[in-house]
């Protein structure tokens, strides 16, 4: 059946009448006839829309307006780059030298207007650009010069005991004489306050205060723990100058000291392996919460050499990185090709997860390297959920969980009071400036997250006279243990809360009391921390990403102090936990580069030995006690004790980890097959025997049926190495449809948790059990063959027949074909160039009656963007549209995929279209971006008022058009279309597509509809068909890399 809706409109159709019936053909639907909106975009609508400030205004990005102090930026050029010319024909060659000319003669006037100006790097081919560190205060100027099309900040990373060892087992191992004595360990961060007694220094806080942490006085490091280390960074990067590397590793920043705590943890008085070497390598910033991109590859060449002599026998056996960035894609990240090279000289990294929260493919990089161990954050053993009961109004009473501060006031006693939002007048919402003095008092203030630190809010809170303060998310995830900014004294309660709580509060007001009990809670052992991102690795490979938890919120020294200690939370105490876990496995079985083995572990053994012996029963909702599923936990929280007496070790022959990852499955047909071979590493020289239990995690998931896993009944694992395949088979026919996408989908949890399968397999002899984890990403595809592809010019209609021999159902939508673009060449393993390289760009109009936009009668404009390569999910990528609409030669707007939280980065997960005024700077949104994960398909829809336009331009107005896809998450490059002109409405190609069900044949299935050309429109090349549409819940769409966008092209 045709999706065809004949508008009941009739205001809508009165406006247009005049100017329709004069493109209608006889015999045909006029231009407005059959556009009925696809079936997604009702449920792309915003409840409301939103407005921002934009992050695309002119040639400078946002981010960079108004800054201080150098920065390093990539600039865009306007002479053709190689890429530019191979898709049009002409020689790269030529044009190389072209844009290396322009470029030497570019780089002559920055170092005009900024003498102290350094160049980073240069690209001619991909694309035409300088990377430069320049001073903020003359990019306004550079960004006026008539060559530079676009200025963007060049990306770096961010920095992310006493019951805790005990709990992981480690006590346990220091009881048989395992401490980490020998072991390196490498701690890249803020570098290591040395002069704390816990990391073996004197203790005086005197000595901290008077060290210059530019050279290294007389008698201060090493010490007897830190034995060795450098400064990559100096103390002023970023803010106050550019990295001044020194000798000397101190941790001198203002905030307590990420790198010192990660020591603690790891090796200091009390940690995990207090005896080990520790090597500061201070990669991080001493004045901010950022690691330098270029410091951190040569602190993993540092802890591989130290030395510097090319002779790697004296490497660190173990590099603990506390950092990262979020949704991290391993392939292109130069950081964690580093990880994988060190691993192949026998270092294994650890490294965080993320704090990004339980959002699909939040994993953040280096952690999603394949060879790195990457660690999510479980609640430490005494921690406990409160419960915030609310007590009016009796709508919404009831108990909902809150997150204490730890740097706060610890709550003793039951406190009650009304709830305040900001100052109660709709003013200070963040509660970032000081409210009036006693205009709190007795009440419990509400505040949102964002603009300062979570200690600032709670202590305005508390000086305003607040009884309690509680921090309210403003974007999906859960709450968690924020970071000590270093505000104090903070003398009341302070608690976090979920976004659906807070604004459940918010709307019971003024009426909204709550109550704090301290007796009113949930244990929290054995259970994920909210803020720990959730994987699988943001990859074509979809590995099991993260790979093992830990506590992660251990009390450890405090920079400065001397002596002091303080809480330290996040994955980035988790991973030190971990690092000091495999120190003590090397303590007893040393390390070695190849197989066999003779003696001593890999890296890769190291990692099995770990997940193998994990604790796997670890729950991701105290609240429901559901199992936190595999893309959280991995193989489970680490056990350092099961480990130094497992007999076994067991990982993927042919993976990097002790995980069994089958990755995104595109499943158009019947079943499908896959194994993977396990190899056993018998530790000793007896023999054992195992029984093996494949099992799912979700008892749901066994029962569809759709995947099944088996292996041998049993194995006995001789001396040596013993081997053995597990068999995975997916029934396509019994999979669900595909509840992924990347907008309003795009940080939900449970639609992944709906599409994948996973579980463990068990082994079990009479005196040791342990696991692997396995993990599948599978979908149900369409796969559709037209009977042409070939447009015949003037038909009204082409009827053309589909052919879907998939097994899903072909949800067809169809655009306009207004461009096409070669294959451009993608950057190589780590060379952070990914090149987004755009196929096909189509359009399609869609009138709408007064009242769906605006309040008068409209259009909805739709761009439809098919890449050459897939992604994952859409955070990576801007797909950019830009467009002139009065054809002055200036763009006015650009249409553009981005975070729901816009000027916020990432935090949110979801992809809206954002149209931005790009003179005033401001940008609205009105729909989610269509996007179904894990295709080349985008989808921006925008209604006319964004961009200036309304109902009358339909048919009247010529717009200029440049497409773009561009790599946002590594600062480009990307693919750019230019040159186009269209007229909303003025769609030369029209088609009506009906959807197919798996394994169909529709003959009537495609109607092309060739209304002529349009007056001053650029000429238009047939029709694009998107056969994976969004049709709402359970159906996001889903078709095969090759049929997902069919292009049916004019002769």
């Amino acid at each position: 059946m045709k999706r065809k809706v004949f508008y009941a409109l009739m205001a809508a159709i009165l406006v247009f009448s005049n100017v329709a019936s004069v493109f209608a053909q006889e015999g045909g639907p006029d231009r407005f006839t059959g556009r009925d909106l696809p079936a997604s975009v009702d449920g792309l609508r915003l409840d409301a829309p939103l407005q921002a400030q934009g992050i695309m205004s002119g040639v400078l990005d946002h981010t960079l307006v108004g800054t201080q102090g150098p920065k390093r930026v990539i600039i865009r050029l306007s002479s053709e780059s190689g890429a530019d010319a191979f898709k049009r024909g002409a020689s790269t060659s030529t044009a190389k030298k072209s844009a290396m000319a322009q470029q030497d003669d570019f780089l002559k006037r920055v170092q005009q207007v900024d003498a102290s100006a350094r160049v980073l790097g240069r690209v001619q081919l991909v694309l035409n650009a300088v990377f430069v560190e320049v001073d903020a205060s003359v990019l306004p100027t550079l960004a006026e010069d008539s060559r530079v099309l676009r200025i963007a900040p060049v990306g770096n990373y961010e920095l992310d005991l006493s019951e805790t060892v005990p709990y992981i087992g480690a006590s346990a191992v220091h009881a048989t004489g395992y401490d980490g004595t020998g072991v390196k360990v490498a701690v890249l961060d803020s570098g290591i306050d040395y002069t704390h007694a816990a990391l073996g220094g004197s203790g005086n806080p005197a000595d901290y205060a008077a060290n210059d942490p530019t050279v290294i006085e007389a008698g201060t490091f090493p010490t007897a723990k830190v034995v060795n280390g450098y400064d990559f960074v100096g103390s002023d990067w970023p803010t106050f100058g550019p990295e001044s590397p020194d000798p000397d590793p101190l941790d001198d920043g203002p905030a307590a000291g990420h790198g010192t705590h990660v020591g603690h943890i790891i090796g200091g008085v009390g940690g995990v392996a207090p005896g080990v070497d520790l090597y500061a390598v201070k990669v991080c910033s001493s004045v901010s919460t950022s690691c330098s991109g270029i410091a951190l590859i040569q602190g993993m060449e540092f802890a591989v050499d130290p030395n510097g002599d090319a002779d790697t026998s004296d490497r660190v056996d173990v590099i603990n990185m506390s950092l990262g960035s979020q949704y991290g894609q391993p392939f292109d990240d130069d950081l964690s090709a580093a990880v994988n090279q060190a691993t192949l000289l026998g270092v294994l990294t650890v490294a965080s997860a993320g704090n990004s929260g339980d959002k699909p493919y939040a994993n953040g990089t280096p952690s999603s390297a394949a060879s790195a161990l990457s660690v999510a954050q479980t609640s430490v053993p005494s921690a406990f959920l409160s419960l915030m009961q609310v007590t009016a109004p009796a709508s919404i009473v009831g108990q909902y969980p809150a997150v204490f501060q730890p740097w706060s006031a610890p709550l003793t006693s039951v406190i009650s009071g009304p709830v305040q939002y900001g100052d109660g007048t709709g003013g200070n919402l963040n509660g970032c400036a000081a409210f009036a003095p006693g205009s709190l008092a007795g009440k419990v203030g509400l505040v949102d997250r964002g603009g300062c630190n979570f200690t600032l809010k709670i202590k305005n809170i508390g000086d305003a006279g607040g009884v309690l303060g509680i921090i309210g998310l403003v974007a999906p995830g859960d709450p968690f243990e924020g970071g000590d900014g270093g505000d104090g004294p903070i003398t009341i309660p302070g608690y976090m809360i979920s976004q659906a709580n807070s604004n459940l509060l918010k709307s019971g007001l003024p009426d909204t009391t709550v109550t704090f009990d301290p007796n009113v809670g949930i244990p929290l052992a054995g259970t994920m921390v909210g803020s720990s991102s959730r994987g699988p690795q943001h990859e074509v490979f979809t590995l099991i990403k993260p790979e093992i938890g830990a506590p992660g919120a251990s009390v450890s020294a405090i920079a400065g102090t001397g002596t002091d200690e303080g809480p330290f939370g996040g994955t980035s105490g988790a991973a030190p936990m971990v690092s000091g876990s495999a120190a003590l496995l090397i303590d007893k079985y040393g390390t070695t580069i190849k197989f066999p083995y003779k003696h001593g572990f890999s890296p890769i053994e190291l990692k099995a030995l770990l997940m193998n012996n994990a604790n796997p029963n670890i729950v991701n909702n105290p609240l429901t006690g559901a199992l936190a599923p595999i893309t959280r936990i991995g193989g489970g929280e680490v056990r350092v004790d099961q480990a130094m007496n497992a007999p076994v070790a067991a990982w993927d022959y042919y993976g990097a980890s002790g995980a069994l990852s089958f990755g995104f499955v595109d499943v158009p047909n019947g079943t499908v097959t896959f194994t993977k071979l396990i190899r056993i590493h018998n530790l000793g020289s007896q023999h054992h025997t195992y029984t093996i239990t494949p099992s799912f995690r979700f008892a749901d998931d066994a029962a569809s049926g759709a995947v099944t896993i088996t292996a041998p009944p049993s194995v006995v694992v001789r001396r040596g190495n013993t081997f053995l395949t597990v068999t995975l088979t997916i029934n396509g026919s019994l999979l669900s449809g595909n509840h992924m996408n990347s907008g309003s989908n795009g940080a939900n949890p449970a639609a992944l948790t709906m599409n994948e399968f996973d579980g463990y397999i068990t082994f079990t002899s009479a005196d040791d059990t342990f696991q692997i984890p396995w993990h599948v990403l599978p979908r149900k595809d369409a796969k559709v063959k037209p009977d042409t592809t070939t447009v015949v010019p003037g038909s009204f209609p082409q009827v053309i027949g589909l052919d879907n021999q998939g097994l899903g159902t072909a949800q067809n939508d169809a655009y306009s074909l207004i461009a096409y673009s070669k294959n451009l060449p993608e950057g190589g393993w780590g060379e952070a160039m990914p090149t987004p390289d755009i196929r096909a760009v189509g359009v399609n109009t869609f009138p709408v009656g007064a009242g769906f936009c605006s309040a008068d009668p409209s259009f909805i404009w739709a761009f439809a963007i098919n890449t050459w390569e897939r992604q994952e999910h859409l955070v990576p990528v801007n797909h950019n549209v830009y467009l002139d609409t009065n054809q002055d030669g200036t763009y006015d707007y650009a249409v553009y995929n981005f975070d729901a939280s816009l000027a916020g980065g990432i935090s949110d997960g979801r992809q809206l279209t954002w149209a931005e005024n790009l003179s005033a700077g401001t940008a609205s949104a009105f729909f989610f971006t269509e996007h179904s994960t894990n295709t080349g398909n985008t989808v921006l829809y925008i209604c006319a008022e964004q961009v200036g336009l309304t109902g009358a331009d339909m048919l009247a107005t010529n717009v200029d058009v440049a497409v773009e896809a561009f790599d946002w998450y590594n600062g480009g490059p990307g693919d750019f279309i230019d040159g186009l002109t269209v007229t909303p409405l003025g769609e030369q190609y029209f088609g009506l597509p009906s959807d197919v069900p798996g394994n169909t044949y529709d003959p009537g299935a495609l109607e092309i509809y060739d209304f002529g050309p349009f007056p001053g429109n650029t000429p238009e090349l047939g029709l694009l068909l998107i056969t994976n549409g969004d049709r709402g819940s359970g159906n996001r769409g889903g078709a095969t890399p090759s049929t997902e966008a069919l292009l049916f092209r004019v002769p």
